[in-house]
């Protein structure tokens, strides 16, 4: 189970560095390469081999997000703070769902 729980830990993080990265991308850019998105994906569907329903739909609708952006005006520097100040967090309901899903995982080794 320990181990279950470092795997599914590195993955949910590396969900997160790599989405984060393309939001920050998606933000100021037009969506000109896919391969932008091919690691978010390829994280996806690692999950899917092993994650609840919960997380892989939040996940979903986080790379949804991405490219919903990606197709929307770039934003200034100005209405990226104005996004930060508001907390407006498309990573948040995951981050939310995968700590929730880490500690009943976590109290199964109890």
């Amino acid at each position: 189970m320990a181990k279950r729980i470092f795997y599914r830990e590195q993955l949910y993080s590396d969900f997160i560095s790599e989405s984060a990265h393309a939001l920050a991308d998606a933000v100021q850019h037009h969506l000109e390469d896919a391969n932008n998105l091919s690691t978010t994906y390829a994280l996806l569907s690692r999950m899917r081999l092993s994650s609840s329903t919960d997380v892989l739909a939040s996940a979903e609708r986080v790379i949804q997000h991405t490219i919903n952006t990606y197709s929307e005006p770039n934003l200034t520097p100005e209405e990226i703070q104005s996004r930060a100040a508001k907390r407006e967090d498309p990573l948040r309901e995951f981050s939310d769902i995968c700590r929730a899903e880490l500690k009943a995982m976590h109290r199964q080794l109890q």
